[in-house]
């Protein structure tokens, strides 16, 4: 079950709005729920594993975005969530971890699949099918014991729902960390999306002709440090003396 967002539900107007597009929440909104069967087989490797499989999932009541004209001012889009009567989705899915070299390994999976939508417009019962498609990669590129960096990339591929079609969507990531005072330290350097790529957009027909998107705070950067105080020696030191207690006698009895 997935309950719907604060701001899904908040009937306060004016958030995102622009002088011909309102948007306000729908405190009316039902929690989406969501069956899943899936069959999924993994096999090792000699330098890593790979994993796929197939899945069915009915989501009943999913949550969705929603356009209309404004009751208070037929000059203007009202933007707001609404169930839709729900969702059929089937497709496969594969995923993997690979080591080419000991100083490069790779994590990625894909996903493609077939859904159904339905629910109303306008008054009108509506069935959108649509094929979507999922591709994430990681890479890690060990230079030394201490240096290694990080490059991880998304797509997103275009889809349709009730009312609009999706376009396709991604982003680049990069990253570097350095190990320092014998390991126990770790400095990071981190970038979001650096192409500055990550954006929705849509185009519609059905309420009237339109295209559109928007953008968000998705190019940022991050430096950040952490230590390690020995924690794990701390921890280990705490299971010998129990280890101890307990043959001494310490604990239960009769």
């Amino acid at each position: 079950m997935d309950r719907p967002g604060v701001n899904q539900v908040n009937p306060i107007r004016g958030s995102w709005s622009s002088p011909l597009l309102i948007f306000v929440g729908n405190p009316e909104l039902r929690p989406q729920f969501t069956n899943s069967y899936e069959f999924n087989y993994t096999r090792r490797l000699k330098k890593g594993s790979v994993g796929g499989g197939v899945f069915y999932r009915r989501i009943n009541d999913n949550i969705i975005r929603y356009a209309n004209t404004d009751p208070l001012d037929n000059n203007k889009v009202l933007l707001t969530y609404t169930n839709a009567d729900g969702e059929d989705r089937y497709g496969v899915e594969m995923s993997g971890m690979y080591r080419p070299w000991k100083w490069w390994s790779i994590n990625a999976s894909f996903d493609v699949y077939s859904q159904l939508m339905t629910g109303y417009a306008f008054g009108e019962y509506v069935e959108v099918g649509s094929v979507a498609s999922n591709v994430r990669m990681n890479n890690t590129f060990n230079v030394s014991e201490n240096l290694s960096f990080q490059l991880f990339g998304m797509y997103r591929g275009s889809h349709e729902i009730i009312q609009w079609s999706i376009k396709p969507m991604y982003m680049v990531n990069a990253g570097i960390s350095y190990k320092v005072f014998q390991k126990k330290g770790t400095v990071s350097i981190r970038v979001n999306d650096m192409f500055n790529t990550m954006r929705f957009a849509f185009e519609s027909t059905n309420f009237y002709p339109s295209h559109g998107g928007f953008s968000w705070e998705s190019r940022t950067a991050y430096i950040g440090y952490s230590h390690n105080f020995g924690q794990g020696d701390f921890k280990a030191r705490k299971r010998r003396n129990r280890g101890n207690d307990d043959l001494n006698g310490g604990g239960g009895g009769f």
